[in-house]
């Protein structure tokens, strides 16, 4: 006849945090505690089933990874593109407006020891670049008014210019 101490002794002691049930050899309850797919039904267990498909999608996830990579590359390149688009063409304007400015206050006789005035006709001469230039440009006139002419002709002409080449710079450089 058994003792109970010797059937306590024939079964092992439950570990810290099981079940009595478990303990004892029975088969552990099947439904988790949270909800969810349970690991005995098919694609219940997620975790493993990626572990197990892992080696063969790591592939298609460097190709896919390179594809947004070349994605991401060429949104840069088309962001980039469009920046040096839109500062080409700031740029162009600024020469043109100062050149226009500058023909203004020829035109009206602006008092050329103002610093702003000097300001805006030594920008103009730096953006007619010589060829456009009030002494030496495209056309010369003499006579009566002959530095308001060469100013309305030879700036108008470089402002002309530079839109022009501003935009075909614009429309050349943005994708």
């Amino acid at each position: 006849m058994t003792s109970p101490a010797s059937s306590a002794t024939a079964t092992p002691e439950p570990a810290k945090g099981a079940t009595a049930g478990a303990a004892l050899g029975a088969t552990p309850d099947p439904t988790p505690a949270t909800p969810g797919p349970t690991p005995a039904t098919p694609g219940g267990d997620r975790a493993s089933a990626k572990a197990e498909a892992a080696p063969a999608r790591r592939s298609l996830d460097l190709r896919a990874g390179a594809r947004r990579a070349a994605t991401l590359t060429g949104a840069g390149v088309r962001r980039l593109r469009t920046m040096l688009g839109e500062t080409v063409w700031i740029v162009c304007l600024l020469a043109a407006a100062s050149l226009l400015i500058g023909t203004a206050l020829v035109v009206v006789g602006a008092n050329t020891h103002n610093a702003l005035v000097q300001g805006v006709l030594h920008a103009a001469d730096w953006a007619d670049l010589g060829v456009f230039s009030r002494t030496a440009g495209v056309k010369q006139f003499t006579g009566d008014g002959a530095a308001m002419k060469n100013a309305l002709t030879n700036w108008g002409l470089g402002a002309v210019a530079w839109l022009v080449v501003g935009r075909i710079a614009r429309r050349f450089l943005t994708p």
